[in-house]
């Protein structure tokens, strides 16, 4: 379960970054506000979803697992980005893309004008892809060893 939502979540968060482009390059304003109407439905279902998910079953693996919860610090580093994102996209991102749909709405046929909304999502959807990307690198490399609790908790001669 932790896998599955995990790697949907970067799915959707690469989605979201190519939205996030189209609606800031197109100039036509039926577009942008289907793009950013696509964000907001993303973002106010699956990405919350997703996001929570894997917090909660990344929790309980370390939890279950030899790895602990804070006993390494790549689990710290990926608990810190989950947390962070989950939070960010739910309290930041969330709001901005209502903000840029409502303004790309232009009956008269004018290009769409998302405004510093669309100026916002333009570098920050991505850098949360770029995020998740290295969560997964850390997940895979698991580099910088034991917090100083896990070197604590090191059972006599083990190696684990």
């Amino acid at each position: 379960m932790h896998v599955v939502t995990s790697v949907g979540w970067v799915g959707l968060s690469l989605s979201m970054a190519v939205l996030a482009v189209m609606g800031y390059t197109t100039r036509d304003a039926a577009i942008a506000k289907g793009v950013y109407y696509a964000m907001y439905v993303f973002d106010d279902t699956s990405v919350t979803v997703f996001s929570v998910t894997a917090a909660v079953t990344g929790i309980l693996l370390s939890c279950g697992t030899k790895w602990g919860l804070l006993l390494h610090w790549w689990i710290v580093v990926k608990w810190v980005i989950t947390l962070f994102m989950t939070v960010f996209a739910w309290f930041v991102i969330h709001p901005v893309v209502m903000a840029a749909s409502e303004r790309t709405a232009g009956a008269d046929g004018s290009p769409p004008e998302p405004g510093a909304a669309g100026d916002f999502l333009l570098w920050s959807v991505p850098l949360l892809f770029v995020l998740l990307t290295v969560a997964a690198v850390v997940s895979v490399y698991k580099p910088w060893g034991r917090t100083a609790r896990g070197r604590r908790a090191r059972p006599a001669g083990g190696r684990g």
